[in-house]
């Protein structure tokens, strides 16, 4: 369920925006939505670094198709090579294995960044402050919903720079600030690949 991945990873900027029809220079909502599907969506592995805003918190993200994905977050680090998961506390020296399992209803950091809601249909504002693109994403029919995923908002600056995410679950607004990202990483499965260290605790939950 959404509500337990952003347990993990608690991506709004859907305030303070100039509706299109005063904005008469912005393309059409679908060229946006397709231009930034053919810079990020479209890619095999991508790094991001971002900021959670409800709680301040930096972390970073490298992911790639195939459910592969390292979430690295103050004190914890979470690693899936599309098999398995290892869920790891540092402070604690203690790690959870648990078995992947891909649910095609649930959301995945490759279902948010690497393939944008494309069932989801797209609207467009411009910021005013910042003149950023404002694309909100919302599905038109209740069975193309994922999860709990009721709107996706994309904040791109004009030259399709991704600079920031948002997620509505229908009670609670998630975002996260992009300070860096980097599409088509180039990143190896090597990369996905985890050993405990010596001397952790393992909590093996796998069938």
């Amino acid at each position: 369920m959404l509500i337990h991945f952003f347990a993990l990873f608690s991506i709004a900027f859907l305030f303070g925006a100039v509706p299109l029809a005063l904005a008469q220079t912005l393309p059409s909502a679908d060229e946006v939505f397709a231009a930034a599907q053919k810079k990020y969506a479209d890619g095999a592995s991508m790094r991001i670094k971002f900021v959670m805003k409800s709680e301040d918190v930096r972390g970073s993200l490298a992911l790639k198709r195939g459910n592969k994905y390292i979430l690295e977050l103050p004190g914890r680090t979470i690693i899936c090579n599309g098999k398995t998961v290892w869920n790891y506390d540092a402070a604690q020296k203690k790690v959870v294995i648990s078995d992947f399992r891909d649910n095609p209803d649930n959301i995945s950091p490759e279902r948010i960044f690497l393939n944008f809601p494309r069932n989801y249909k797209p609207t467009l504002a411009a910021e005013k402050s910042s003149n950023d693109l404002l694309l909100t994403l919302a599905p038109t029919k209740a069975r193309d919903q994922i999860s709990d995923m009721q709107r996706v908002g994309l904040r791109l600056s004009r030259e399709m720079r991704l600079k920031g995410i948002s997620i509505f679950d229908g009670s609670t607004l998630h975002e996260w600030d992009i300070t860096d990202i980097k599409p088509d990483a180039g990143l190896a499965d090597s990369v996905f690949e985890w050993k405990p260290p010596q001397g952790v605790q393992i909590i093996d939950l796998r069938d």
